[in-house]
């Protein structure tokens, strides 16, 4: 409201710029994940800048790696459907943080019984601001739980428990079903069942968001 008493209203069309930045770089959040379900490999490795570094259950590498990896893995047979919602973004300068709840859906045939396979988890990126826009300088997947059911009702899980005895309880179903692939799945990937990985895992971003390092 002006000082005589009348309503006033932004102008059409004028947008914050943290509010634009924030919007832009969901975007990019969204896409990598649409890019790799839709296997657009070269639309998902200019998501991310050349240096970046990408860790999940079953790689660790660049960006560029990972597009290629992802490739490979769909080759392979494995081929999962990506839902992600950007949640929380923290926006300093030309350094911003992302974080998305997000599940992961597979469908897969183990040991001639089809399943279908979810892993709830949360999708975290350090994000860099680029003459061409903002984009991915890391991508984390911190994992929550999973399951697992058979399509067809009358089926049994086919899963000898005892095998998954060993196994984070955050992602032992997923990385039981990716090890049947041939991928090694380590002990020690970023899950709520760990809070001091997380703990020093966010540490770490916030100082880089602070201060680049």
């Amino acid at each position: 409201m002006s000082s005589d008493g009348m309503i006033t209203r932004e102008r059409p069309g004028v947008i914050d710029a943290d509010l634009a930045d924030k919007l832009e770089i969901a975007e990019r959040v969204r896409m990598e994940r649409f890019h790799r379900d839709r296997r657009q490999w070269e639309a998902l490795a200019d998501d991310y800048v050349e240096d970046s570094r990408v860790r999940t259950t079953w790689f660790c590498g660049t960006g560029r790696a990972f597009a290629q990896a992802s490739r490979d893995m769909m080759q392979r047979g494995r081929e999962s459907i990506h839902l992600i919602t950007p949640t929380d973004i923290r926006v300093n300068g030309d350094r911003a943080l992302s974080e998305s709840h997000a599940q992961i859906h597979n469908r897969s045939v183990i040991h001639g019984v089809e399943v279908d396979m979810v892993q709830y988890c949360r999708f975290y990126s350090r994000v860099a601001r680029t003459p061409s826009g903002w984009k991915l300088a890391s991508f984390d997947g911190i994992y929550h739980k999973d399951t697992i059911v058979p399509t067809n009702p009358s089926d049994t899980v086919p899963i000898d428990w005892n095998e998954l005895a060993g196994l984070r309880p955050s992602y032992r179903i997923w990385a039981y079903a990716i090890s049947l692939k041939g991928y090694e799945i380590g002990q020690d990937e970023l899950g709520d069942d760990r809070p001091d990985l997380l703990e020093a895992f966010y540490a770490a971003a916030g100082r880089w968001l602070q201060s680049g390092e």
